[in-house]
């Protein structure tokens, strides 16, 4: 039996134990099937500000607090909390969700023609008559040359009583990194939403963003390695925020 058939079995066996009611969200967050690091702790916080000439849509801003854990060398669950503070005049930031989070890896790095994993997560959602949802999809990554792609393909949908339509929204993000150094390498991000499948609309309509990101890490002692993110992201549809500031930083403890 190959690892990817032995890992494909696992997640089986795991997705059992993740289907229990929880809920979906999708955020600026470039997800890779080799993330996975074995016994290894991980703090984490991402952001995302947005802002755009209509006031109604300007200042949204979401915020996260996560910790994980590397259970093996191909799964890694985390648990988070997210913070958002809606668009427009007046709004406050307030917290959003719970989230169950877990990546899998499901080949080796350079085992395959590319890299392939798979997330799913499950969001609780923490405000009144807000809807739980679920966000889940394969994840691919391989190197060309002296550059990394990375491309996050997921499917979301509103679960319980509270939800806001009944189909399946598709998402999907996508990096080119070129691989510099490891304290600072340059990247072009790419993050879409095309709506509910079964309506999906003109291309206007759809949220687009794309823009430029750097990426790097370096030792902090016997604390582990420190990982920052770091980019601006154009809006290129009318759906669209003008412009949106993302980061992420992390900190990495072996145990």
């Amino acid at each position: 039996m190959t690892i990817f058939a032995r890992r494909l079995g696992g997640l089986a066996v795991a997705a059992l134990a993740l289907a229990a009611p929880v809920a979906a969200h999708a955020d600026f967050h470039i997800r890779s099937p080799n993330e996975i690091d074995e016994h290894e702790l991980e703090i984490e916080h991402n952001g995302a500000w947005s802002w755009d000439r209509n006031r109604d849509n300007d200042n949204a801003q979401s915020y996260t607090a996560e910790i994980g854990y590397g259970v093996n060398s191909w799964w890694h669950p985390e648990l988070e909390l997210g913070f958002e503070r809606p668009p427009g005049v007046g709004q406050s930031t307030d917290v959003s969700e719970a989230v169950w989070e877990n990546t899998f890896s499901l080949t080796e790095p350079g085992e395959n023609w590319a890299d392939v994993g798979f997330y799913w997560e499950y969001a609780h959602g923490l405000q009144n008559q807000s809807s739980d949802s679920m966000l889940f999809g394969p994840l691919f990554e391989k190197d060309v040359g002296h550059t990394t792609q990375t491309l996050n393909l997921f499917l979301g949908k509103n679960v319980g009583p509270h939800q806001d339509n009944h189909g399946f929204d598709l998402s999907y993000a996508w990096q080119s990194r070129w691989n510099m150094t490891q304290a600072f390498s340059p990247a072009v991000e790419v993050y879409g939403d095309a709506g509910q499948i079964d309506r999906i609309g003109k291309f206007q309509d759809q949220q687009f963003l794309v823009g430029p990101v750097g990426v790097g890490s370096f030792f902090v002692g016997p604390l582990g390695k420190f990982k920052y993110e770091a980019g601006y992201l154009f809006g290129a549809t009318r759906a669209s925020a003008n412009g949106t500031v993302r980061w992420k930083f992390e900190l990495e403890i072996p145990l």
